[in-house]
């Protein structure tokens, strides 16, 4: 089996290097493999001890240019220092407005917050609240107030119950009441005989529209000398949460760039390990039947194992830290890997099934299977590192990572697999395993018959996914990457739909008030606009006419003459009271009157302000007039977007809708946009590289050159296949599975080596399937498609998303490399002429 692998010129003749190795491998097992658990015990414990994740964009992508010198300018101006968002809703607004400030002030106390803004607990809103009611509910205030105070300030100043209940009852007498009215003017009275305090004030304000939603920003330092930056910030938020104890019925949920990079890095750890876990149960289950072999397996299992130790050392010790993409390498490594692992031990069966003996089995296998299947590592490493010259540094750490875990993967295979049959046994040969499969035959018998079919219907196929692949969209937005229901996501996007806020914000600088107030109001004019944000949305409106309006309706114009007792006014509205919450039996009118006047002192205090002047921008809060106006006297809009930053086609049309008014507006919707067109340059150069590193690889493994052409074609069509089935299905090409595309030509092409040598070796089809290639080629692709297609499992969806990608790409090639590419060969039959 395995004899499809490129060979030297003559397979058995041994080099002197090759011929040490093995028989070092035969005579000093013992010490080869003391060797070996050292290595790997060492790079356990490095790779334990330097473990670090960094889900930073900035480090992902190599910025540059004006988009990125805006970015800074506006940032040194204004920098937004708020790096946690706590987010505190509840169907009762004023409970969460009691809630947002307890959390505030346990956060002050916490010294890993460097700084707490919470807008809502400044006293300024308090102070100015009547400025801050929209128009409806400051109607509704002033008709409450015209009602109800008159004549409770003549109670308020003159301690007059009976005045009070007789120009209450001629207020109540008047035909022009509604029933609503008629409430309002008995809930005090009402409440009194309840023998409560009157809450003025809420009776007043019943009706307003308080917010659900309140919003709690935090600075605090990751510690970059951890694992997990962030893990400490994370822990101390999730600390003061539980220590405040919140009602029931408020609900605190935490985002920010913090916890998003958070939740996405413990996502991408879960779902690597998820992965993995998968892909290894799923290969003792293909090898088990395809093999039938334990000792094949455990030898395959360990040198993967092996391998994964070494690579994951080495990838930390070359790039630092791992990113939310290159950890992706552990599970790819699994299906790469085991393919090194079961060529090999597949090979060395194969020489004990034609009668050589053990050692003699391991020398011809180590010869036989060195070079192709470094040619194999090397194509790999090729499509790997593809993105590494570009300004992709994420996939270029990827591809460093995973080109090394090529080589070490290659030198695990080569030392564990030949010390376990050492130690172990080699694998037992069964004479029933070298009978021909009767698919397989069935196979070339339809491919000979139907050849020029399967060609005409592949060039047809190629136009159709071809036009389908122009189709494909790429997706800048890092929020499809994450998992959308990690708590971080759907806060952000409950901010965004309260308009409370949004990571996906813009920011413009006006160079003065009046330009600021000019783009304020174009901007609000725009659909893609759900609001903006200046130093102008903190100043009360119309503060000093709504005062003087107010006074004027608590102004008592006559004395009344009415009086009337509180027995009298009980017999006369006992029905009306009752349904407004009063008792049945009466109460003394002294203990009426103290409860009414309780809490009417700050209602005297708002009647004595004949003059109040209007707030100016100068009397604004510190923390709000630095955050919002410059030294130099620039004013900062914050524009938040009203669609979905989930759909890229709504992010690009919310900043041309934005830049259109100020054309410098910037901000992570600009960044990710101008990062994405990075990113696709990065695209067709990997693309350009892979191809070129290919052609390379073949022009030397290749014997007759116009096998590189049928060789590409698979290639090609499997790439079509998969930007057009991508397209289909509603996916696009993101910032992590933008690398399936070179990958498909890195991995892809093996298969075609493999094929090509054998079948120009056999000649013919029908001894081409009866040979091992294509069963070889079914239970690599077979592995391989298992380990990869496990990430559509993963909860991060950039993971899920090159699970998905990958596996439509791996069951193409299988498909079209043992269906169209022997098609081809037998078509095109060699001649000496395409010799060179």
């Amino acid at each position: 089996m395995f004899d499809n692998l490129p060979t030297l010129e003559n397979p058995y003749s041994e080099t002197l290097i090759v011929q040490r190795f093995t028989d070092t491998i035969i005579r000093f097992p013992k010490s080869l493999m003391l060797l070996v658990l050292s290595v790997t015990l060492v790079a356990g414990y490095y790779g334990v001890t330097h473990f670090s994740m960094n889900a930073d964009l900035n480090d992902l992508v190599e910025q540059k240019g004006s988009w990125r010198d805006n970015l800074d300018a506006v940032e040194s101006v204004f920098p937004d220092r708020g790096n946690v968002v706590i987010a505190v809703s509840s169907n009762d607004g004023a409970q969460a407005k009691k809630a947002t400030a307890k959390l505030a002030q346990a956060f002050k106390k916490q010294k890993i917050f460097q700084e707490v803004f919470a807008p809502s607990t400044l006293p300024w809103f308090e102070q100015y609240g009547l400025g801050f009611l929209n128009q409806q509910d400051f109607d509704a205030l002033d008709h409450k107030v015209t009602l109800l105070l008159p004549q409770m300030m003549t109670l308020s100043r003159n301690h007059d119950l009976h005045g009070y209940l007789g120009a209450l009852d001629k207020k109540l007498s008047s035909e022009d009441l509604s029933a609503q009215d008629v409430n309002t003017l008995l809930t005090p009275i009402a409440q009194a005989a309840n023998d409560n305090n009157v809450h003025w004030q809420g009776i007043l304000m019943d009706e307003a529209s308080v917010p659900n939603g309140y919003v709690i920003s935090l600075h605090a330092v990751p510690d970059f000398s951890e694992a997990e930056p962030n893990k400490a910030i994370m822990n101390a938020v999730r600390e003061v949460i539980s220590s405040v104890g919140m009602p029931a019925d408020v609900m605190v949920r935490v985002t920010g760039q913090t916890a998003l990079d958070f939740d996405e890095i413990q996502d991408a750890n879960d779902s690597v390990t998820l992965a993995g876990t998968v892909s290894l149960v799923s290969l003792i289950l293909i090898l088990a039947i395809g093999i039938r072999s334990l000792r094949i397996i455990a030898a395959s299992y360990l040198a993967v194992l092996v391998g994964l130790v070494w690579t994951f050392a080495a990838g930390l010790l070359l790039v630092g830290a791992f990113n939310t993409i290159s950890i992706v390498f552990m599970v790819i490594f699994i299906g790469l890997g085991v393919d090194f692992a079961v060529h090999l031990s597949l090979h060395i069966y194969d020489q004990r099934l034609k009668g050589h003996d053990n050692n003699d089995s391991l020398s011809f296998s180590v010869q036989h299977s060195i070079s192709p299947l470094g040619l194999c590592a090397l194509s790999s490493a090729v499509g790997f590192l593809s993105f590494y010259p570009t300004a992709y540094n994420g996939l270029g750490e990827l591809g460093i990572i995973s080109a090394a875990g090529m080589i070490l993967g290659l030198l695990a295979t080569f030392l564990v697999i030949p010390l376990f049959f050492q130690f172990f046994g080699y694998p037992k040969v069964k004479r029933s395993n070298a009978k021909r499969s009767k698919l397989a035959l069935k196979l070339s018998e339809m491919i000979i018959h139907h050849h020029k079919k399967i060609i005409a219907l592949t060039l047809l196929g190629a136009v159709i996914t071809g036009y389908g692949a122009q189709q494909f969209q790429f997706d800048f937005s890092t929020l499809v990457l994450k998992n959308k229901n990690s708590e971080s996501v759907e806060t952000l996007q409950w901010l965004q739909d309260n308009k409370l806020g949004s990571s996906y914000q813009l920011l413009a600088v006006a160079k003065d008030r009046e330009q600021a107030l000019q783009w304020e109001e174009q901007l609000n004019q725009q659909p893609e606009v759900a609001s903006t944000l200046s130093a102008n949305s903190f100043l009360p409106v119309s503060y000093s006419q709504r005062v003087a309006q107010l006074n004027d309706s608590m102004k008592v114009h006559s004395q009344a003459k009415e009086r009337m007792s509180w027995v009298a006014f009980f017999a006369k509205y006992k029905s009306l009271l009752m349904v407004s919450g009063a008792p049945q039996t009466a109460i003394s009118e002294g203990a009426i009157k103290q409860h009414l006047l309780a809490e009417a002192a700050s209602l005297q205090q708002l009647s004595s302000q004949t003059t109040v002047s209007e707030p100016s921008v100068d009397m604004l809060p510190t923390q709000i007039r630095q955050k919002y106006i410059s030294e130099q006297g620039q004013w900062l809009l914050s524009i938040t977007p009203s669609g979905d930053m989930r759909d890229v086609s709504q992010v690009s049309a919310f900043i041309d809708a934005v830049q259109h008014i100020a054309p410098l507006a910037t901000g992570r919707a600009v960044a990710e946009q101008q990062v994405g067109q990075i990113i696709i340059k990065a695209f067709y150069t990997a693309i350009v590289i892979s191809i070129i590193g290919i052609t390379a690889i073949l022009l030397f493994s290749v014997r007759y050159k116009l096998d590189i052409l049928f060789i590409f074609i698979p290639l090609i069509l499997t790439t079509t296949t998969t930007l057009a089935i991508a397209h289909w299905f509603g996916q696009s090409l993101n910032m992590a599975n933008i690398i399936v595309i070179p990958l498909i030509f890195g991995l892809g092409v093996d298969n075609g080596i493999h094929i090509v040598k054998r079948f120009r070796r056999e000649q013919t089809i029908t001894r081409f399937f009866s040979s091992s290639t294509p069963k070889a080629t079914l239970i690599s692709c077979l592995t391989t498609i298992a380990t990869f297609g496990s990430l559509m499992l993963a909860d991060h969806q950039g993971m899920h998303s090159i699970g998905f990608l990958l596996t439509i790409a791996l069951s193409a090639i299988l498909c079209f490399s043992l269906l169209i590419l022997p098609a081809f060969l037998h078509r095109f039959e060699p001649n000496r002429e395409f010799e060179l």
